[in-house]
């Protein structure tokens, strides 16, 4: 079924709680943090590569700057405006965290489907297209899950540090998707009340937001298989954030 069969046999549901979602499309929310050199020609590569995919779908560009000290200054915010009029960008002067920045940018979506995923498309932008169709046909929540390939790719570290958290994602929380860490979400406004409920603001708010989906009856969730594009590249993680998030943990089975 192609994309603008699914939005024609769409069905909307009330939302007191929100009244102001209104529109039919997507919100797509990209939170970053000291962005690399010339991000912001690579944004606009993936976002026409996106809208061409997506055809006729309306889609709101939300990105959220997380407390950036570099790249992301007046110069960059002028070129990225002059290039997407339309743009909303979020902004704050202290680095809070991925989770924090995303809801920051949901909250100020319009749509009646929100998609967050990281500033490099690192699954690519066709994924989108995916999510979305998911979302249509019924799904509250849709989380991407990186197979047993993309561990492959990973330094040793990170590796070792992909495999703990999804033994404690299935041990101790027993969540439904076992790769709560893969950047890639979409909800509809059902799913968006569960992820503005999250309160961790480091990248454990992914492993929140899925522990709180699954315990709700009423959340239909969706995994959808996804793989890195290639070229990506990964960041590393120092002990002490590490420690903070591994805290996380537990304050998600106390909330």
């Amino acid at each position: 079924m192609s994309v603008q069969s699914l939005v024609t046999a769409a069905t909307h549901y009330s939302d007191p709680e929100n009244v102001l979602v209104l529109t039919t499309g997507i919100d797509l929310i990209l939170p970053c943090y000291n962005p690399p050199e010339n991000w912001v020609n690579n944004l606009l590569q993936h976002y026409e590569e996106m809208m061409s995919i997506l055809g006729s779908v309306p889609v709101q560009l939300i990105l959220v700057n997380d407390g950036s000290t570099r790249n992301f200054g007046e110069e960059e915010v002028n070129h990225l405006k002059s290039l997407i009029p339309d743009i909303i960008i979020v902004s704050y002067s202290q680095n809070r965290g991925k989770g924090y920045a995303v809801r920051e940018g949901s909250k100020k979506g319009r749509s009646d489907f929100q998609v967050y995923t990281d500033l490099d498309f690192p699954f690519g932008v066709g994924i989108v297209k995916k999510v979305y169709e998911q979302l249509l046909q019924g799904a509250d929540v849709v989380a991407g899950e990186r197979g047993a390939a993309y561990l492959e790719l990973l330094p040793a570290k990170r590796k070792m540090i992909t495999r703990l958290s999804r033994y404690i994602n299935r041990s101790l929380l027993r969540l439904k998707i076992n790769d709560a860490q893969a950047g890639l979400k979409g909800f509809n406004r059902k799913g968006r009340r569960v992820l503005l409920a999250t309160h961790v603001d480091g990248f454990l708010y992914d492993s929140e937001f899925i522990y709180k989906a699954g315990r709700d009856p009423m959340i239909t969730m969706k995994s959808l298989d996804i793989s890195c594009r290639p070229g990506i590249s990964f960041s590393s993680f120092g002990i002490k954030p590490l420690l903070k998030e591994l805290q996380n943990y537990f304050s998600i089975l106390r909330n």
